[in-house]
């Protein structure tokens, strides 16, 4: 695989409430587990609560991930994954009524073998470039959204919409929630991009994928930043980009030259995670 992964404040906000979280295959954990993982939260609430909820929601993946995580992943164990969040973010608003109101997207990707899990609720996306094909996985959890798919706005209308950004479902705004869960199939050579909506709402799905063909995976989720910082940069803006180069998903032995190799690249090429 060849990954990158960039997250930047903006060129407006003065914190950055995104978050983001990659287990590449060359990692202990994931050799342990044959699993790899990809994710991206956007947190929401006053007093930089929106960046205590992605926080959270990155630790809970995380220690979910060293604890349970296997190479017989299932939808059941994502629901938990989810349920298991969601909690964590909700149980602090409630201890803590500081952050009250305090929230956060969760996007993510679990690939092993030649299988993958997408996981998601919020406004951050999952895309995936297949050839000269770039295609949003996911569906935004938005009013707005909702209103594009029941044929009630175009998506330039959504893009400049004065309640974009109101959010209908959301990790830790409530006790449960209701996550998008689903097997999406991989391909040799295809690449993926989850991203925050610091980047999505200020560039457009067709300058996402020039960026995409045009830089190779390793650069590609600061291009896509700088791109979007650029543009406006109003908002915090994250983007992970991860491509296979093969398939089955090859993990390197523990103690091994390829996987000494692989940690060197990546650190030199590792922008700001």
């Amino acid at each position: 695989m060849r990954i990158s992964s960039y997250t930047h404040l903006g060129m407006v906000r003065r914190n950055n409430e995104d978050a983001c979280l990659v287990i590449p295959p060359w990692s202990g954990p994931a050799i342990e587990r044959q699993v790899c993982l990809f994710a991206v939260a956007d947190g929401m609430g006053g007093q930089n609560a929106g960046e205590v909820a992605s926080a959270i929601a990155m630790k809970t993946v995380s220690e979910w991930f060293s604890t349970s995580a296997g190479n017989a992943m299932s939808v059941p164990m994502l629901e938990e994954l989810f349920s298991q969040t969601n909690s964590a973010v909700w149980g602090y608003s409630q201890e803590h009524p500081e952050t009250s109101g305090m929230g956060n997207t969760l996007t993510m990707m679990i690939t092993w073998g030649s299988s993958a899990l997408v996981g998601h609720i919020g406004d951050s996306r999952l895309y995936r470039l297949r050839g000269d094909s770039l295609i949003q996985l996911t569906n935004d959890h938005s009013l707005v959204a909702e209103q594009v798919r029941l044929g009630k706005l175009t998506p330039e209308q959504a893009r400049v919409h004065p309640t974009r950004h109101i959010l209908s479902r959301v990790m830790g705004s409530r006790q449960f929630v209701v996550p998008d869960i689903f097997e999406t199939d991989i391909q040799v050579n295809d690449v993926f991009m989850i991203c925050s909506d610091g980047v999505t709402g200020m560039i457009e799905d067709g300058r996402i994928k020039e960026i995409l063909v045009e830089n190779q995976p390793e650069n590609a989720a600061v291009k896509l930043v700088e791109a979007a910082n650029r543009a406006g940069g109003k908002d915090n803006s994250t983007a992970v980009v991860f491509a296979f180069d093969q398939l089955p998903l090859a993990f390197p032995a523990r103690y091994s030259f390829e996987r000494l190799l692989n940690q060197l690249f990546n650190k030199v090429n590792a922008g700001g995670v």
